[in-house]
């Protein structure tokens, strides 16, 4: 966090949960994974496991948040991250 504190513009990204979480899984988060076919994750039975990833790592990046915001550092959202659907639908609008 003292580091964080002397960058001007700091962002976060979480590949995965909090590691002592994501280490006692059955199923820890693997950047693989996201090459998998949703018929590679059916036929090996992982959606509970990939969904259980994917919530440790909106938590993991929660707790980042929070503990950005107890040190004093303010947190911006990247909303604009992703495309909103209806903008996908109308490929023209800006």
């Amino acid at each position: 966090m003292e580091l964080a504190k002397t960058v001007g513009n700091i962002s976060a990204k979480h590949e995965g949960g909090e590691p002592d979480i994501d280490s006692q899984r059955e199923h820890p988060s693997d950047i693989l994974d996201y090459f998998l076919t949703r018929d590679q994750i059916e036929q090996a039975g992982l959606m509970p496991a990939l969904e259980m990833n994917y919530l440790d790592k909106h938590q993991a990046m929660n707790l980042t948040a929070q503990a950005l915001l107890k040190a004093g550092i303010g947190v911006v959202a990247a909303r604009n991250l992703h495309q909103n659907l209806e903008t996908r639908k109308h490929p023209t609008l800006p």
